[in-house]
């Protein structure tokens, strides 16, 4: 199995787009109040927002006061995105010596299926046997993708035909998973927003009937989303937030975009934590998150900073 890429690479757009655009404000402005502007206009372009942007660049300044050094501004940007990052951290859930149950939700597009089966690859490798449900039945496309991914990653699927009742696919998984000692349960659903009201009901359904077979199930609920969208993945987040509590975002194709300072929206608004990132199309692309990592790679702004970031996160 070869190297998975690092988060230092897949980052690599997004921290050059954000290291020129604030070198340019802490170096090339006169006064603090450019100073600022400038930091805000960096992190906007990196799509952490403009509401998280205003916080950050107004934490800093309170923390600094007039003290305009380069340096200095830097590393309290840098502390500032990192408590941000951490404090929507929190621990997995444990499922006890049952099978542990995650249910994937997103729109369709954003990578959900072959995510579900990077992470099937990945917990099997981790934990032991995967079952993966096939509940997005509105797609006959869907199952058969998956099913080809699930082979790849040699995790076992519970699949019915196209138009089947999602929720019962998924309690047949949990079923099976129940009686054979599985360690992991993957749902994947589906997610037309054009015909939201079903779609939400249908979620609503299956977390309903998997907690019946199993109590406590789903034990994650985690969003996929496309970094590539940038802030319109909190709206989706915002959609699907309202009908299922999540507990994690997926962030897929982190890799092909600048805006992958939606991490930092992520954890700012959602208050909840990125458990993995996609960085790749291939099965071992799919990486678990770390914060602290994950901002020291953001700042790793030449080859003495690369050298110290810490683990698979340098660039």
């Amino acid at each position: 199995m070869r190297e998975p890429v690092r988060i230092g690479l897949g980052l690599r757009k997004t921290r050059e787009n954000f290291l020129a655009r604030s070198r340019a404000a802490l170096t090339g402005s006169a006064t603090l109040d450019d100073i600022y502007e400038g930091l805000e206009e960096a992190l906007i372009a990196a799509d952490v927002g403009v509401e998280a942007s205003m916080k950050i660049s107004a934490a800093v300044r309170a923390k600094l006061g007039n003290d305009n050094r380069p340096d200095a501004i830097r590393d309290a940007l840098k502390a500032e995105i990192a408590t941000i990052m951490m404090s929507a951290d929190r621990a997995p859930a444990d499922s006890g010596d049952a099978p542990l149950v995650i249910m994937l939700v997103g729109v369709n597009g954003v990578g959900k299926t072959t995510t579900v089966a990077k992470l099937a690859a990945r917990l099997k490798a981790e934990r032991g046997s995967v079952i993966v449900a096939a509940a997005d039945t509105f797609r006959a496309a869907a199952i058969e993708q998956l099913e080809v991914w699930c082979d790849r990653a040699g995790a076992d699927i519970i699949k019915q035909s196209q138009g089947s009742d999602p929720a019962a696919v998924a309690f047949d998984a949990v079923k099976a998973a129940v009686a054979r000692k599985t360690s992991t349960v993957l749902i994947d659903t589906a997610g037309r927003l054009q015909t939201k009201v079903n779609l939400m009901e249908e979620l609503k359904k299956i977390a309903r009937v998997v907690a019946r077979e199993l109590p406590g199930a789903p034990h994650e609920t985690w969003l996929v989303l496309d970094a590539n969208t940038g802030q319109n993945a909190l709206s989706q987040a915002s959609i699907f937030g309202d009908t299922v509590p999540l507990t994690g975002v997926v962030l897929a194709k982190l890799d092909s975009t600048a805006k992958g300072g939606v991490v930092v929206a992520v954890a700012e608004r959602l208050k909840i934590p990125v458990r993995f990132v996609g960085l790749g199309e291939s099965i071992e692309d799919l990486r678990e998150f770390d914060a602290r990592e994950f901002v020291d790679a953001l700042f790793a702004s030449d080859d003495a900073g690369e050298q110290s970031a810490s683990g698979s996160y340098a660039a």
